[in-house]
């Protein structure tokens, strides 16, 4: 009668541990889901970065509210024209990362470079650092000039 007394408390014992876990596990995995959005995309927590051609990069620039035009190529190629609007902050400079980081994360970027390669990794890095909404031009400003779109000459 004994050893049946301790085997139900063992086994209870077990349950009540499994139980803990349990809790433990689903309150962790709410708490991911709700982290990552409620399932209809209208989370905050939402962050934006693809590539796009030269007439969606133009129409989103046209189209969207306190968008910043982020020009990544070196001072030495702003001479061949940049977009109207843009600020530079050049990828390969010393301080681009610490630049990229004082800026507003809430905020729609359009970055763009030369062909597009320097431009993809500054989305990817602003993505790493979760800014909400990035564009890179596809093709860069090479593709962007060959199209015939609007630029201005320093």
């Amino acid at each position: 009668m004994q050893r049946l007394d301790t085997n139900n408390q063992i086994v209870k014992y077990l349950l009540t541990i499994g139980l803990i876990f349990t809790l433990g596990l689903a309150t962790f995995s709410c708490a991911q889901k709700a982290k990552q959005g409620n399932g209809d995309g209208s989370s905050q927590e939402t962050v934006i970065s693809e590539t796009v051609p030269s007439n969606v990069f133009q129409q989103k620039i046209k189209g969207t509210k306190d968008v910043i035009i982020l020009d990544v190529r070196t001072p030495e190629e702003l001479t061949d024209g940049y977009i109207e609007g843009a600020i530079n902050i050049d990828f390969n400079g010393p301080d681009f990362q610490s630049k990229i980081k004082a800026l507003n994360k809430d905020a729609t970027y359009m970055v763009y470079c030369a062909s597009g390669i320097r431009s993809r990794k500054a989305a990817n890095l602003m993505k790493e650092m979760e800014f909400r909404s990035v564009y890179d031009l596809a093709g860069g400003f090479k593709g962007w000039s060959a199209k015939g779109l609007p630029s201005v000459k320093p």
